[in-house]
């Protein structure tokens, strides 16, 4: 069988969509001998990205997401690929496109949590993307032969949002746990904390104990509630931290802070170096997730991977995902949020061993590759 995969979101700045496609793409390599594999990409990926696999082959794709020569391009490809199946692991399908798809929703922010706060456009620039995204996810959904949803709660928001589609077109497929190479956080996790502490100091001007974020700034984060929370709370010698860019969203958060004097909050900026990000979840007291919506939680499951502590909103599938691997709070309460984190401040309590374990079990890129491959076979 002939498949491509439209790899575009390769490039690990693409966060959740990056960290799931390469984990799609080399967890196949090593599983399949036996389909024929064309794997599309951009310049800057299809440059430096080798495969082992004799039957995996890369695919000059440089047309960028939500664009109208993504339209025009990629049909145009396909159809000279020729390919019995198309995986796109969101989903941007071509409107154009004729042939058979398999694509993954991994959640309907645009749906379930529409925002005009989430968009530096226009109104009218807005309102046509807004449509763009609807005509596109509708043909996403309808078109395909199956839809893999990463979770439950992203499941029951796709019925939910298309009434009348059958619930048999749907595939639960859940995704792994995060960045999976153990031999990088056991390089760092034997680093002397003074070297860690040293360095954290040094770079991000990090001193002291201090409680982690790591994700986007984007308003269904809910990194404002999280500041005003940690306000609220006034842990003594405490900083927060928040990671993971330095975007439109991230300067407006920062204008936030400076304008209600929030002390002690610290933006390290997007981390490309691993040692970075080893060294700050080492030695974060926990990690915090405020997030009002999201469709499966890849960042928790990264700091359970690191035997960290995490607190997170119950608002979101996060309950789904973690079980009884995270102390909950209610993402729309500043009060609660506060509450909470002065309490794991005082009486820290560490994820058992026996937890960790499951949760990370539940969650495997294996698991999800096999289960892809056996949905690719099916369809």
């Amino acid at each position: 069988m002939k498949i491509v995969i439209d790899a575009r979101f390769y490039n690990p700045e693409n966060r959740g969509l990056s960290c799931y496609t390469r984990h799609l793409v080399h967890g196949l390599e090593k599983i399949d001998q036996e389909n024929e594999y064309f794997i599309l990409l951009r310049d800057k990926d299809y440059a430096t990205l080798e495969f082992h696999n004799p039957n995996f082959s890369k695919i000059r794709a440089e047309a960028h997401w939500y664009t109208v020569k993504e339209q025009f391009a990629l049909p145009y490809l396909l159809k000279k690929i020729k390919p019995d199946l198309t995986h796109f692991p969101h989903f941007n399908v071509p409107l154009t496109f004729k042939g058979k798809f398999v694509t993954t929703i991994h959640d309907l922010i645009l749906l379930k949590y529409p925002t005009k706060k989430a968009t530096t456009l226009n109104k009218f620039s807005y309102f046509l993307k807004e449509k763009g995204y609807l005509l596109t996810i509708n043909h996403a959904v309808k078109k395909s032969t199956k839809v893999i949803a990463v979770s439950s709660g992203t499941a029951r928001d796709i019925l939910e949002s298309f009434p009348g589609l059958d619930k048999n077109k749907i595939a639960l497929i859940g995704e792994g746990a995060g960045e999976s190479n153990e031999k990088t956080i056991l390089k760092y996790a034997n680093f002397p904390t003074k070297k860690k502490r040293t360095h954290l100091k040094k770079k991000f001007n990090i001193q002291g104990k201090f409680i982690l974020y790591l994700g986007g700034a984007y308003p269904h984060k809910n990194l404002e509630r999280l500041v005003l929370a940690f306000k609220k709370a006034n842990p003594k010698n405490i900083s927060l931290v928040l990671g993971g860019g330095n975007d439109y969203f991230f300067k407006r958060l920062k204008n936030f802070v400076t304008d209600k004097q929030i002390k002690n909050i610290i933006f390290p900026g997007f981390l490309r170096s691993k040692k970075d990000l080893e060294f700050l979840y080492s030695q974060a007291e926990f990690c915090i997730f405020p997030s009002l919506y999201e469709g499966f939680g890849l960042p928790p499951l990264e700091a359970i991977k690191r035997n960290k502590k995490v607190l997170c909103s119950r608002n979101t599938v996060f309950p789904e995902i973690l079980g009884k691997g995270a102390l909950y709070f209610d993402g729309l309460s500043v009060s609660d949020i506060a509450k909470k984190i002065s309490r794991e401040l005082k009486n820290p309590d560490c994820i058992t061993i026996e937890t960790r374990k499951e949760i990370l079990a539940r969650h495997s890129w294996d698991k999800m590759c096999r289960a892809i491959l056996d949905l690719y076979k099916k369809v």
